[in-house]
């Protein structure tokens, strides 16, 4: 009978032990998974072409783009850009769906454009349609430019 306390004893310690393993090569896994997680971000360039701000899109379901009044807030301002003129308030929004970013054109004027990675020609997107953004895309509001980033 101590033979088999001492089997069956030993056997309970050893699936103990396996499954502190499991344990502990998982969690490595999810520290290195976490560590390679590719963080987005939105770059709002200025006239020279560098970096006026930058917006990390994260957990964030949205970020609006336009012009701040007391009323009414963006996350993305240009109120005070040379071309706030032809900039509405609520003039386009950068929406996540899942793991996707989309820009979506609020703007009357049409001026909302989407120029892909790699490509040459900046399209202008319709009103209230969602189109899919990836890193390397450059997106147009009026003549202002904001890239999409990966860090």
């Amino acid at each position: 009978m101590t033979d088999q306390s001492t089997t069956i004893l030993f056997l309970v310690i050893s699936v103990i032990a396996l499954w502190g393993i499991v344990i502990c090569l998982a969690a490595v896994h999810i520290v290195e998974f976490l560590k390679k997680r590719v963080r987005v971000k939105a770059l709002v360039l200025d006239g020279q072409g560098g970096i006026r701000d930058e917006y990390e899109l994260g957990k964030q379901k949205e970020l609006l783009i336009g012009k701040s009044t007391p009323a009414n807030l963006v996350n993305i301002d240009f109120s005070d850009s040379a071309y706030a003129g032809s900039i509405q308030e609520e003039h386009a929004s950068l929406v996540r769906y899942g793991s996707y970013w989309y820009v979506c054109s609020k703007a009357d004027n049409g001026m909302v454009g989407l120029r892909q990675k790699g490509g040459d020609t900046v399209y202008k997107l319709r009103r209230n349609i969602p189109y899919r953004i990836q890193c390397g895309d450059i997106i147009y509001i009026s003549y202002e430019k904001i890239i999409i980033q990966s860090s």
